[in-house]
């Protein structure tokens, strides 16, 4: 289901107001976590609205003294009327600024990114037009925003003078339990870090709004285990876990982490996309309200009564609590294509993420070699192979294409061109590998030492096992499309009778000319080969023109703009919408 097709269509009615959400909606980034990029599309928007009669306004979980800065610096902060910039609820800011300016709901369109948000506003006002960011370049020529023509701005005049009257009146957002209660919010507790350790390193070092104790590990994931097994042997007795969230609108992931030792919360934090939801005082009530010394600001206090949270098992496998749609499994097999959409999907799906990730210094992604490797792998040669060295996580052969779990199966082929094959020279087997520290192609030319001496600690390995690896595998080639065309056969056999989505690769913007060609040559492969086989394909070409389409105008090609990702999921989710319609509902 596109993001734009989340929410009912409201009447038509003409727009007199327009309320903003600010982060990666009226600009890109996030204000309270590494700044902001200005869009000068919507600014120009919303001067153009205000002479025609159309007033804007702001909903916004930001601190409002470094918003009301920003905007002012870019010229455009008098263009809103009763702006609602706080850490809390967005329902009772809506509600603030629906009764400041007495329009009634149908007129007014509220932007958000986060689907819970505008769900929120809806639950107060069902006639409330809404809409996602990928709807703004479209807004200027809807027939709903013609306005008419007020070139002094008058209107937006008389509702300033309103606003100076009120400006002495302190807003009440209130509380918003009756929004809560209905949104059903579910949360289970896991213990297995090990196994999610770099979403958890991540959480540790990256959130700063809802964490309450601020320690951070070292960026290395070895360090940050190191540091993790120290901070859990302080005190006897610790607990250590995370939290995954879900309600009746999507699934949120690992959302939280705590360890509790000797009754201290060392660490105890939760992700933004969870703020106002209530878990975090949940979450202390259940672990008994340990003492947590909190460190820096926190915008949310501890100690509120939270009534609208049931624990389940596992919010992933809750299949009685998950409406129809969101018990279909979908495969997004990848590389940054998926890490950058895949929460969009778990709004709709159950989503099985196979992405690439860093073990002991070595990348093991998500590569068709593998899987058509998989097989002889799991052969007593193969056993012994993968046994007699650690880089491989006992994960390695994982995968749903192997196991035939997922309903719908979207795969990108982006990750082949960082794609090293080396031969085992005990068993023959060729792997796909690639070592984050590797200068040289193969590895006998890098020796451990060098290593060592180059990035001034342990990479992660021991000089044995780097040893064995020079002396076990052999350089074969960084493409071998012969090898390639064949792997990709296996995997396409493998899932013929499954719904399968293939991406078409973009192979003409972009700095690197070299990948570009490697993927025209990805493409020329599996494009023809996906056809034959029937399967669904989603073109990248389609939305990435030009390098503004990039993350970065020097990026290679291989990383795009919100809006490209956002585009290319929505594309992929109608074809997942039709299928699930019309042949699993």
């Amino acid at each position: 289901m596109s993001e734009e097709n989340l929410f009912r269509e409201n009447e038509q009615e003409a727009i007199r107001l327009v309320i903003w959400d600010l982060d990666e909606t009226f600009w890109d980034g996030t204000l309270t976590e590494g700044g902001i990029s200005p869009r000068e599309e919507n600014i120009s928007l919303v001067k153009s609205l205000s002479k025609r009669g159309i007033v804007s306004s702001i909903s916004s979980k930001n601190d409002f003294d470094e918003a009301k800065a920003e905007l002012e610096k870019l010229g455009i902060w008098d263009h809103f009327i009763f702006p609602q910039i706080a850490f809390a609820s967005k329902g009772p800011m809506i509600r603030n600024i629906v009764e400041a300016t007495n329009l009634r709901p149908k007129t007014i369109m509220f932007i958000d990114d986060n689907p819970m948000n505008l769900n929120e506003a809806l639950f107060l006002y069902p006639d409330l037009q809404v809409a996602a960011p990928s709807s703004i370049a479209h807004l200027e020529s809807d027939s709903r925003f013609k306005g008419k023509p007020d070139p002094q701005m008058e209107r937006l005049g008389r509702y300033k003078i309103l606003e100076n009257k009120k400006n002495d009146k302190k807003n009440d957002i209130g509380n918003n339990n009756a929004f809560l209660k209905q949104s059903r919010i579910r949360i289970s507790f896991h213990y297995d870090i090990q196994e999610k350790f770099p979403r958890i390193h991540d959480l540790v070092n990256r959130t700063n709004q809802l964490n309450f104790t601020k320690n951070r590990w070292p960026e290395d994931e070895e360090g940050a285990k190191e540091a993790f097994h120290k901070d859990f042997s302080e005190r006897f007795p610790s607990v250590s876990g995370y939290v995954k969230v879900s309600d009746k609108y999507g699934n949120y992931g690992i959302c939280g982490f705590f360890l509790i030792s000797g009754n201290i919360g060392k660490h105890f934090l939760f992700s933004c996309r969870v703020m106002s939801m209530g878990v975090e005082q949940f979450c202390w009530a259940h672990l008994r309200n340990p003492h947590i010394q909190i460190a820096g600001d926190v915008v949310s206090q501890l100690d509120n009564s939270v009534d609208w949270i049931e624990i389940v098992d596992d919010v992933d496998k809750d299949d009685n609590f998950h409406e129809k749609n969101r018990r279909v499994k979908v495969c997004l097999r990848g590389a940054c294509d998926f890490t950058s959409m895949e929460h969009y999907f778990r709004n709709n799906y159950t989503v099985i993420g196979e992405f690439p990730q860093a073990y002991k210094s070595w990348s093991i992604s998500p590569w068709a070699r593998t899987i058509a490797a998989s097989d002889i792998m799991k052969t007593e040669s193969g056993q012994k192979l993968l046994n007699s060295t650690t880089i491989f996580p006992d994960h390695y052969l994982d995968s749903a294409i192997n196991s035939g779990e997922a309903d719908i199966y979207v795969l990108s082929f982006s990750v082949e061109y960082a794609s090293h094959l080396y031969r085992s020279r005990s068993t023959g087997i060729v792997l796909s590998m690639c070592n984050d520290y590797l200068s040289d192609r193969e590895f006998s030319a890098t020796p451990y030492s060098r290593l060592v001496e180059k990035f001034g600690r342990d990479p992660g390995f021991s000089e044995n096992e780097w040893t064995f690896m020079q002396k076990e595998f052999e350089f074969f080639a960084h493409h071998d499309l012969g090898m390639f065309t064949a792997d990709v056969c296996h995997v396409f056999e493998k899932i013929k009778k499954k719904k399968v989505i293939i991406l078409v690769l973009n192979e003409s913007v972009g700095s690197s000319e070299w990948i570009k060609s490697v993927y025209r040559e990805i493409n020329r492969i599996v494009v023809p080969l996906a056809k034959t086989y029937g399967f669904d394909l989603v073109d990248y070409r389609n939305h990435v023109r030009n390098v503004g389409d990039l993350a970065s105008e020097d990026d290679h090609g291989v990383h795009f703009s919100r809006e490209v990702y956002l585009k290319m999921a929505n594309d992929i989710m109608t074809i997942c919408d039709s299928y699930v319609r019309n042949t699993l509902g």
